[in-house]
């Protein structure tokens, strides 16, 4: 199930004053319609606080929610940051699923290309009407009559029934916390859901190993009972975020708790944005080329992995200015040349603070430098990184992967682009996936198969950009906790990179772990139960008549205490899948 039933709630709020956006009523506002896919008529209603609804049947299965559109134009201008709030009710059958439930889904959108969204979220309808609530901020603005609130039901056969449709602008100064929203819930959110006990096992293959600790005197003799502490210092897997760069950099005592959390939270890290193309060669602003490569440096020297985004964002909108001024003139024929360029400076400068790079970015929607000058481009972006990035990973990033099913377009798209560069000899050598979410929450073990389904091409995989983008706090650190136990139990995973931890420097406000006082949300908690307490190890035992112990622990970077007559060592070490034996010699 995509929504909880509304028995969930934890508080049904009032709606605070606000106006309607809709000039007549949502169900009236449509005309009956008879086609080999699907008939739609308006239905009386009782018992309702609403008297019509329309009925959609589905003939016949179809493959896209958007095949089979309601859609009804809003009349009234929205302004960009206006509080929004969409209410309905619904009820449904579908006797072909395993739920019974109808599926649909809701959101607001450009009418017209490019079909920009705001507003976009599953749900289902079980037989009994139930009401649904969807606040959102708007976050661009949109002229009288170009967008629309639309119902997408184009799913399996059934028939799904639809009333009371309001379409609100809140009164200025309404937060979202103020108002009702419908509990989300996902597939495969059940405590017992078998995908569970799957990735635990997982989990237990292929991120721990045994630590064998082998206590000796100063002459080798095996010293039996000694005690020994094992204790882990840092992950080997990489859990990481993006950081604003000039924030962390900024001579602000405010900020002093965001670079100290950076440090405590996690042991890898990136750029938002200040090593993409425009940022990297602005000459105004408060991007600065010397400030970048010293963060990335101080964080590099102090034991962080560290990710690079992007070097090349193929689209004319997320080039540079000078490079935007050569399209469709006689100059246009340089762009391949300057884009090797650039690749070959900033992959240079970077070449000693910078462990992984995302060379091309987006490439499913972003293409139109591919479209002019062939899809070929991409291998030689690829080969530029490597001559002056001998070590270093070299990626593809792209979104909307993991939250798509196996044999989606999506998917098809991406894995056809990655099987593009390695037969042409690009030195391809990781797959990114965005993760970007909303209330369209993935079932789990959906995306273990996505990365089963990409894990032949051979390649490290990430996540790469993380956040979840709902107010329901309870389901964000569930899915939270979820989504990574999934990544961390697929042995090609080598990292899961969050794109902003803390409101106050964050894309997507409502999608951070920490509000902007720093009081952690529970996404926070959950994140911080799995990283630092189920997949941290810190174990005491005690060795045999050999000498030994062993400990099998997550894999990662550890300190062994060893104690005996009154003698304390304590050395260092990293234990590996395949185990790692260490002697501590007491002296």
């Amino acid at each position: 199930m995509v929504l909880a039933s509304l028995a969930s709630y934890a508080e049904d709020k009032p709606l605070p004053p606000h106006s309607s956006l809709l000039a007549k009523g949502y169900v009236e506002s449509l005309e009956p319609t008879s086609t080999e896919k699907a008939t739609v008529e308006i239905v009386a209603v009782t018992g309702q606080p609403f008297a019509q609804a329309v009925r959609v049947t589905n003939l016949q299965p179809m493959k896209r929610f958007f095949d089979l559109q309601l859609a009804v134009v809003c009349p009234q201008p929205v302004k960009k940051k206006d509080v929004l709030h969409v209410r309905f009710y619904a009820r449904g059958t579908a006797p072909e699923d395993e739920t019974g439930e109808a599926q649909g889904h809701i959101y607001f959108q450009k009418h017209s290309p490019d079909w920009g969204k705001i507003l976009a979220s599953d749900f289902r309808a079980g037989p009994d009407w139930h009401r649904y609530d969807f606040p959102f901020v708007a976050d661009r603005d949109f002229k009288a009559e170009e967008a629309a609130l639309c119902f997408g039901l184009g799913y399996g056969k059934q028939t799904m029934e639809i009333g009371g449709v309001e379409f609100l602008c809140m009164a200025a100064g309404t937060a979202l916390h103020d108002l009702p929203c419908t509990p989300i819930a996902y597939p495969g959110s059940d405590p017992d859901a078998p995908w569970r006990a799957e990735a635990a096992a997982r989990i237990e293959q292929y991120r721990k190993g045994d630590l064998t600790v082998t206590v000796v005197d100063a002459q080798g003799t095996p010293v039996p009972g000694a005690k020994v502490e094992v204790a882990m210092t840092r992950h080997a897997f990489q859990f990481s975020s993006v950081i604003s760069i000039p924030r962390f950099a900024a001579d602000d005592p405010a900020l002093d708790t965001y670079r100290r959390m950076v440090r405590e939270l996690f042991n890898a890290t990136g750029n938002e944005n200040a090593l993409k193309w425009p940022a990297w060669t602005s000459v105004a602003g408060h991007y600065r080329q010397e400030t970048t490569i010293s963060v990335l440096r101080e964080l590099h020297d102090a034991g962080y992995f560290v990710r690079g985004h992007v070097m090349v964002w193929p689209s004319w909108r997320q080039l540079p200015g000078g490079i935007q001024k050569l399209k469709d003139t006689p100059e246009q024929d340089r762009i391949p040349q300057l884009v090797l360029d650039h690749i070959r400076e900033v992959g240079t400068a970077t070449r000693d603070v910078v462990d992984e790079w995302d060379v091309i970015n987006e490439t499913r929607v972003n293409h139109d430098l591919m479209d002019l000058f062939g899809r070929e481009v991409m291998i030689d972006w690829f080969k530029a990184a490597r001559e002056v990035l001998p070590t270093q990973d070299l990626f593809i990033n792209d979104y909307s992967i993991l939250n798509t099913p196996p044999g989606s377009p999506n998917h098809e798209t991406y894995l056809d682009t990655i099987r593009f560069l390695q037969a042409g000899g690009a030195p391809i050598t990781g797959v990114g996936f965005q993760s970007h979410l909303g209330t369209n929450l993935p079932n789990p073990a959906m995306v273990y198969r996505t990365l089963e389904e990409f894990a032949p091409l051979g390649l490290k995989m990430r996540v790469t950009e993380f956040d979840i983008n709902i107010l329901d706090e309870d389901a964000q650190a569930r899915y939270t906790r979820d989504f990574m136990t999934v990544l961390f139990s697929h042995p090609s995973v080598v990292g899961f990179q969050m794109w902003g931890f803390w409101e106050g420097v964050h894309w997507k406000p409502a999608g951070a772990m920490y509000r902007r006082n720093w009081e952690p949300k529970p996404n926070a908690e959950a994140y911080r139960d799995l990283v630092f307490h189920q997949w941290w190890t810190k174990e005491q035992a005690t060795a045999d008549a050999q000498g030994t112990c062993t400990v099998r622990g997550y894999l990662g970077e550890y300190a062994v205490t060893v104690e005996s007559g009154g003698k304390t060592v304590t050395v260092t070490t990293k234990l590996a899948q395949q185990g790692t034996p260490v002697t501590v010699q007491l002296q």
